[in-house]
């Protein structure tokens, strides 16, 4: 029962994670009128929920540092950070560390899986994207 549960805990400590990627738009495809992004932002957050509403752990959103890259799998156990506020909170840091509040095409996307049999595990993803557009003149 111990190596059950040990397995358990490890599995879902592992695969809880967070990842926050701002990537430099090295395209001249244009959006908005004929403006080219500057740069595109995605974060992906997971968490694991025991019997749908008991909190395992999940990975930490990014909010803090100066990257333009930030690949964090640090893990809060027992949270749930897989949300959409704390993606905006991370869409939020992005733009500060961009330098430019302007963003076309943002979406956010939920996806919720049950893992193992009877439902015992629910994993939580929560993914945030957009282009981030030039500031505009008066920024």
């Amino acid at each position: 029962m111990n190596r059950i549960v040990g397995a358990l805990a490890l599995l879902a400590f592992a695969g809880c994670s967070s990842y926050s990627e701002i990537a430099k738009w090295d395209s001249s495809v244009k959006a908005n009128d004929g403006e080219v992004p500057i740069a595109s932002f995605m974060t992906r957050n997971h968490s694991y929920l025991l019997l749908h509403f008991i909190p395992l752990c999940s990975g930490v959103p990014w909010t803090e540092g100066n990257g333009p890259v930030k690949d964090n799998y640090s893990v809060q156990p027992f949270s749930d950070l897989a949300t959409v506020d704390n993606n905006l909170k991370s869409l939020k840091h992005a733009l500060d560390v961009v330098g430019s509040h302007r963003i076309t095409q943002l979406r956010t996307m939920e996806d919720s899986a049950s893992l193992w049999s009877f439902f015992v595990i629910r994993r939580r993803e929560v993914r945030t994207e957009c282009l981030i557009l030039p500031p505009s003149p008066k920024e």
